[in-house]
């Protein structure tokens, strides 16, 4: 299962961690988690425009987890809510998607009472206040100036639109690859000239540069209303493409698509449930990009293929053709994305089925797949009708399972996964020598392990940490033989804590007064003028400071949903009071209160045994699921593996560790065993000085006891072998290059298993072994170019084809991708989760190269690697 924050950064890119997400919601003054308006429970956050502009028009709020769409509304356009009789109405949208996740941990591997279990929660994430469906289209308002980019570099540039009849200076030429934003422009006969500011590139005479960044020229924009060409003739310039709101999966309607690059066909799943193995491929069949194709988007799944999960959908033909000979099936399941970040598809046109109702759904949906945009909200300023305006999402993640209890006790006592160092109330923290005393913390603590050094004093190892108390920094040393150790599995002692009200007639009313005594200290501490509320400003700069922002995140409020009741239901009487001087704004908040809910609607998967349910701090909840391990791979743990790498390839070494750590739970390669199984492996099929490509020196002899094509063609293991000194044939000529793809082509060619063309083909040696697993053959490299596709997120911007281009898997970064492709395609790193026995390497080699002669070899690596603690 994987997880992403609800939004990203303005250009696109993912938040690196939680903190960077805390940094930018603290542009938020109201929507908190816990505390809402007039005191009422609140159990989501708000994104705005405050903190996301960028989710207005260009960056859709994100799904947080893969799950399944369970319901949904979507409005047509803005609803309205009126104030007085008529006075105003202020627009809103009650637009929601409500998602399903169901995590499950990694079976615990220890023996005894918990071997195999593992933590389960089945959570929602809710999305409230989303775009309208009109409002997608942009607005004459929405629509950004032009922007432009030179594609030659002898055009001129002036400081002054050229007037007509007139000899206009030139301040030079804009150089080639010049991008400016459009301003204004200005006719002059059939030439329309435009204004732009320069974003990069420059304006030159010669070899001087005369205008730079930020600087406004004019140049020649348009003739005769069409793009400017040169005399060749060619277009000046190319346009930006005008950023589209991109249309979410879920909503259930009929897709017309068109194919933006070859897609296998596969056949119907044995299973159509998210989460099940694809079905069988059709044959070596794909479809060529620029087809059309039809399919329901109520029927997509999030299918299996090759270890990843696919976005899939059973569809028909309209217009496409094959790649190659055959006949299209009536039916058949290609990929469908059409997310930028793996973008296979155009969805030219999707109509939905409803508006402005709930929808019940069943629709795969992943971890990053877009939601929707910021819905405009229009709220009343006071009981004079003033009127303030913002784009908002409301997020939520909750659960309605008590055994939500067991969860967050780890249970299961799983202990792998990020960990931490526990420090208990009272712990003793020493002090460095020579200091002899020690200092007791006041509270509990949870302190990143990899954040914790190891320091010697005397003949024993201690654990340096800091924490803090009371506002203050407070550092001292933890014995580590007797440090308790936990992990983020470990949710109660890492601080997360269950805050419920202890009257039993809670009406949804944060009343400090009636909660356990934990929350009422952090409330007085967030109360900074003590006057006994804690007001939207004062929540706003108390989650500024780290420590106090840690220990609210980390409460977990049990209370009434707020998306179940109407405005007249005994939940909401606390208003009548607060309100009861302002009876024009008491209308208009309850008219919207009753458009709001939901809850009553919500049937099959989306129905949930409880109205009072579990809350978690959205980002706080992700930061902990999705935390990762410590391990990080290093220049000498390669360095080891690959010892006869001299210095000049040293860079070689280090780009393996930075490829492995960028994606290293992508990978499975996230405990020692994985690790050591999958060098063990690596070291075989690379040698000791990492060879990416397979070569092709044999002994003729060699060549005809080894391969069919050479046993039946004895002269050609002659022509192209070497005879007894390396490389001398035995026609007393040196073996070369024609010789290799010779060899190559024989071993290679025909083999119906590697998806190879015979000898004259050229497969051979086309798709010789390479890679740090030696990929070999057309198929296995086309199966390799489908799973990169289908996780191009982890590799935004590199979209290769390595059928196309097989020579790529000769740069390291790709050379590494493949190996974990088949290692991650084959589930080798459950077979690892084995053990550390010869049995386990055997199994591996089974899939990587049955038929080596290397298995000794192999048992031999894992060995080394494992006792010797490579990678532990």
């Amino acid at each position: 299962m994987t997880f992403q924050y609800p939004f990203r950064k303005a250009d696109g890119k993912q938040f690196i961690d939680a903190e960077e997400v805390y940094k930018a919601l603290e542009g938020e003054t109201s929507g908190h988690y816990l505390l809402g308006s007039n005191n009422f429970w609140h159990g989501g956050i708000h994104i705005s425009d405050k903190s996301a502009p960028q989710c207005v028009l260009n960056e859709p709020v994100r799904c947080m987890a893969d799950g399944e769409v369970v319901a949904y509304r979507l409005n047509e356009d803005y609803l309205e809510s009126t104030f007085g009789d008529n006075e105003k109405k202020l627009k809103y949208s009650n637009s929601f998607c409500l998602v399903r996740h169901e995590y499950k941990s990694q079976p615990n591997p220890e023996t005894g009472p918990n071997k195999d279990k593992q933590n389960k929660l089945t959570f929602y994430s809710l999305y409230m206040h989303l775009l309208p469906y009109q409002r997608y289209p942009l607005a004459s308002d929405e629509t950004p100036t032009p922007k432009v980019t030179m594609t030659v570099g002898d055009f001129k540039a002036y400081d002054a639109a050229p007037a007509t009849g007139m000899a206009s200076e030139s301040c030079g030429t804009l150089a080639k690859g010049t991008r400016l934003e459009v301003l204004e422009t200005a006719m002059n006969g059939d030439v329309t000239y435009a204004k732009g500011k320069i974003l990069s590139g420059s304006v030159n005479q010669g070899s001087v540069k005369k205008r730079s960044e930020g600087a406004e020229v004019w140049f020649a924009y348009l003739k005769n209303g069409e793009p400017y060409k040169n005399s060749q003739p060619i277009q000046i310039w190319v346009a930006d493409k005008i950023p589209e709101r991109v249309r979410p999966n879920y909503w259930q309607g009929k897709v017309r698509a068109q194919t933006l690059k070859k897609l296998d066909m596969y056949g119907d799943p044995a299973v159509a449930e998210n989460g099940k193995p694809v079905g069988a491929s059709v044959a070596l069949s794909q479809l060529n990009p620029g087809g059309v194709i039809e399919f329901d988007s109520k029927e997509v799944l999030n299918l299996n293929v090759a270890g990843v999960t696919r976005r899939m959908a059973k569809c028909t033909n309209v217009s496409a053709v094959l790649a190659g000979a055959g006949t299209i099936p009536p039916s058949f399941w290609i990929f469908v994305e059409n997310a930028a970040d793996y973008h296979m598809l155009d969805w030219t046109s999707l109509t939905p089925s409803s508006f402005d109702s709930v929808q019940t759904a069943g629709t795969g949906i992943k971890a990053g797949d877009p939601i929707g945009y910021l819905g405009k909200t229009e709220n009343l300023t006071g009981e004079d009708g003033g009127v303030s305006s913002k784009y908002q999402v409301h997020i939520e993640i909750f659960t309605d399972e008590a055994e939500v209890k067991d969860f967050l006790k780890n249970t299961t006592g799983l202990k792998k996964g990020k960990q931490y160092l526990h420090l208990a109330v009272g712990a003793a923290l020493k002090k460095k020598a020579a200091a002899t005393e020690t200092t007791s913390v006041k509270k509990q603590h949870a302190v990143d392990l990899s954040k914790a050094p190891v320091i010697k004093e005397g003949a024993e190892d201690w654990y340096e940490v800091s924490v803090t108390e009371d506002g203050q920094s407070v550092t001292g040393l933890v014995k580590k033989a007797s440090a308790v150790i936990i992990t983020q599995h470990d949710w109660e002692k890492l601080g997360f804590q269950i805050v419920e009200e202890n009257n039993a007639t809670a009406d949804g009313f944060l009343d400090p007064e009636d909660m356990p005594a934990f929350f009422k200290e952090l409330f007085a501490k967030v109360d900074t003028n003590h006057d006994g509320d804690v007001s939207p400003g004062e929540l706003t700069e108390a989650l500024k400071n780290a420590d106090t922002r840690d220990q609210w995140a980390k409460l977990i409020a049990h209370h009434p949903t707020e998306w179940k009741y109407n405005a007249d239901a005994a939940k909401w009487s606390r208003l009548d009071k607060l309100l009861e001087t302002s009876p024009k704004t008491l209308k208009h908040e309850k008219e919207r209160i009753s458009k709001y809910v939901f809850w009553e609607a919500l049937t099959g998967k989306a129905s949930m045994s409880t109205d009072v349910v579990w809350h978690f701090h959205p980002i706080e909840f992700l930061k902990n699921i999705s935390a990762k391990s410590g391990f990080l791979f290093t220049l000498e743990m390669i360095r080891k593996i690959y010892p006869s790498v001299d210095a000049s390839r040293q860079s070689e070494l280090q780009e393996v560790a930075d490829e492995l750590n960028a994606h290293i739970n992508f990978f499975r390669l996230d405990t020692p065993l994985r690790r050591s199984h999958f060098f063990a492996q690596v070291m075989q099929e690379t040698g000791a000085s990492l060879s990416v490509e397979e070569g092709f020196l044999w002994k003729a002899s060699a060549l005809i006891g080894s391969f069919s094509y050479f046993r039946n063609n004895p002269a050609a293991a002659r022509a192209h072998g070497y005879d007894t000194t390396k490389p001398i044939k035995a026609d007393g000529t040196r073996v070369n290059q024609a010789d290799y793809e010779a060899v190559a082509n024989g071993a290679y060619g025909g083999r119906a298993e590697l998806g190879n063309g015979d000898f004259a083909s050229g497969d051979g040696w086309k798709y010789r072994g390479r890679g740090l697993k030696q990929l070999t053959g057309r198929a296995n490299y086309r199966t390799f170019t489908t799973w990169y596709k289908a996780n191009s997120s982890e590799w935004p911007g590199e979209d290769h084809d390595f059928e196309e281009s097989p020579d790529l898997l000769i740069q390291i970064k790709y050379a590494v991708r493949s190996a974990a492709y088949f290692w991650v395609g084959n589930r080798l790193h459950l077979r690892a989760d084995a053990g550390a026995t010869d049995a386990t390497v055997e199994s591996i080699t089974d899939i990587v190269n049955k038929k080596t002669n290397s298995r000794k070899a192999r048992v031999d690596n894992f060995k080394l690697i494992w006792n010797e603690g490579y990678f532990k």
